[in-house]
């Protein structure tokens, strides 16, 4: 990685491994101060598809990282979702984050509970040109 690189987000197409699914590789530095001067903290995610193994799954994502200095590896985290739409008890439940790293799913997940419990779409508007956040003095 450059050395003035300061964050990166990588991404192993389904299409150039073996796996059906993406394999998300996320990298932030020093910047950001999560690690020494010099360093790099990455996150390498994907589904697992398999019952073991699950760390083969990552490997095209950590073959794109170059040297690794030290490798933590966990049991592959379960994804849930919830049974009913909340509608008859108004609790209304998100599903599990998943392996995408840029909150596209999420995203959408926030505005389907905000579908659920308002019983319409979300619509946000963003900002126009010429206005900010902030009113300027």
């Amino acid at each position: 990685m450059a050395a003035h690189t300061v964050s990166a987000l990588d991404l192993a197409l389904e299409k150039e491994t073996d796996n059906s699914s993406d394999i998300y590789v996320a990298v932030v530095s020093s910047a950001h101060n999560v690690c020494p001067k010099g360093y790099y903290i990455a996150i390498v995610s994907t589904i697992a598809e398999g019952d073991s193994n699950h760390h083969l799954e990552l490997q095209p994502g950590l073959d794109r990282l170059g040297k690794i200095e030290e490798l933590f590896m966990g049991a592959p985290i379960p994804l849930y979702e919830p049974l009913e739409s909340g509608a008859s008890d108004n609790i209304f439940l998100s599903k599990s984050y998943d392996a995408t790293s840029h909150f596209e799913t999420t995203t959408d997940d926030i505005k389907d509970i905000y579908r659920r419990a308002e019983g319409h779409e979300l619509v946000v508007e963003g900002l126009r040109d010429g206005q900010g956040i902030v009113a300027e003095e």
